[in-house]
């Protein structure tokens, strides 16, 4: 017997049964949402500490601890690593900067000063040197608006360094050669970049490099790669076992990508249950269908009907609606990832309620993973077939002489 006629009857009589399906697409919607610009945040993290650090960091040890290797050492240990492609050698070194310029320099007690990490590399981008006997400094583009630095404008610097048991101040003036901009707010607040022999010509000295970053072909597995770094270090006894020295890309990004990863399952958890509570609205909606209907079902099961097709023909309309409702909230939520910007200016009244100083970007990360929907979907559609099971159950298990009676 075929119930498709009855089902699009109900629908089309039963605005209830689609308030049911965009309910379901709503919280379907708001899920997809969330976990896209959380993949996105993740995506993004991990982007910007895999272009920063390489696949992995070599984090020497000072020669007093049994350090004090060459590069060509390292070079040497890990030829034979499969999927080494580069080593860059970096020598960081922190610095002070003032807000109003050179003059806040003058007291290093000044409230006014705020730090500044200065990454010495060899491979820095290309600029075209003016008349100048001023070093090149690329700043981050966070620190150069806070600072009001354009290109062109010297930056002083102040740090310290001990010499024979004092400690030495050492002031150095930077040309500003151009802004950096890596995606994270935080990193563009305090880091700039210089050439690593003009940071050795201002220590007075040059001590090697603070770390080695090291980059793998394309295909490497980041975390396998780094455990083959370290085994080779210490075949070679430049690293113990108690002491290792290569750190993957992960725990360079530390407390924060775990802090992403777990907020992302703790949002997807919590934001599921919303798809829940509206599945389970099916049961209000189906049962009080089932009661309305009872002339229906009774002429139903006098037709022929079985019990078993009345209970397939309630639980496939509340799958019916649930998968109505999931496509429609797919779209909903695709639209709303691609509209974040204009839907952030709605909500704040023209004004940006995202910070950057707060979420560490510039902008708001979006990354669609299809194979979550597609689970996100299909759990859905399970919650609602086993909601509509008990409203079925009772409109299958009701018998035509009792339906007559009640008439």
């Amino acid at each position: 017997m075929k119930l498709f006629p009855l089902a699009w009857g109900y629908l089309r009589t039963r605005a209830l049964l689609l308030l049911s399906a965009v309910a379901i697409a709503l919280g379907v919607a708001v899920l997809f949402t969330v976990l896209a610009v959380m993949n996105g945040f993740l995506q993004e993290l991990e982007q910007s500490v895999r272009t920063e650090s390489g696949d992995a960091i070599i984090e020497p040890l000072p020669p007093r601890y049994g350090g004090g290797h060459s590069l060509e050492d390292y070079k040497i240990a890990l030829a034979d690593v499969p999927g080494l492609q580069s080593l860059e050698p970096r020598l960081n070194y922190y610095g002070l900067v003032g807000r109003r310029g050179a003059r806040a320099l003058s007291d290093p007690r000044s409230t006014d000063l705020s730090g500044l990490l200065l990454q010495g590399k060899e491979n820095c981008p290309p600029w075209d040197s003016p008349n100048t006997s001023l070093p090149p400094l690329w700043i981050g583009k966070q620190a150069a608006e806070r600072l009001g630095l354009l290109q062109g404008d010297s930056l002083e610097v102040l740090s310290f360094q001990q010499q024979g048991g004092k400690v030495a101040t050492l002031r150095a003036t930077f040309q500003i050669a151009g802004t950096l901009q890596s995606g994270r707010f935080d990193h563009d607040l305090d880091r700039a970049l210089v050439r690593r022999a003009d940071l050795a010509d201002i220590l007075h000295h040059d001590p090697g490099f603070s770390e080695i970053s090291v980059r793998g072909t394309a295909d490497v597995d980041p975390l396998l790669f780094t455990e083959k770094l370290e085994r080779a270090l210490q075949t070679a006894g430049i690293s113990t076992a108690s002491f290792p020295l290569a750190v993957s890309w992960r725990r360079q990004a530390g407390s924060l990508l775990r802090a992403v990863e777990d907020q992302r399952e703790l949002l997807g958890v919590m934001f599921f249950f919303i798809v829940l509570v509206a599945a389970y609205q099916l049961v209000a909606t189906l049962t009080l269908l089932v009661t309305e209907k009872r002339r229906d079902i009774g002429i139903l099961r006098a037709l022929g009907a079985t019990p078993a097709n009345i209970l397939i023909f309630y639980v496939a309309l509340g799958g019916f609606l649930a998968l109505a409702g999931s496509v429609l909230g797919l779209c909903l939520g695709l639209w709303a990832s691609n509209h974040l910007e204009t839907i952030e200016k709605w909500l704040g009244g023209g004004d940006s309620l995202f910070r950057a100083e707060i979420y560490h970007f510039d902008h708001i990360p979006v990354a669609v993973e299809w194979v979550s929907a597609g689970w996100l979907v299909g759990l859905t559609l399970c919650a609602a077939v086993l909601f509509s099971l008990w409203p079925a159950w009772n409109a299958a298990r009701l018998q035509v002489l009792d339906i007559l009676k009640k008439r």
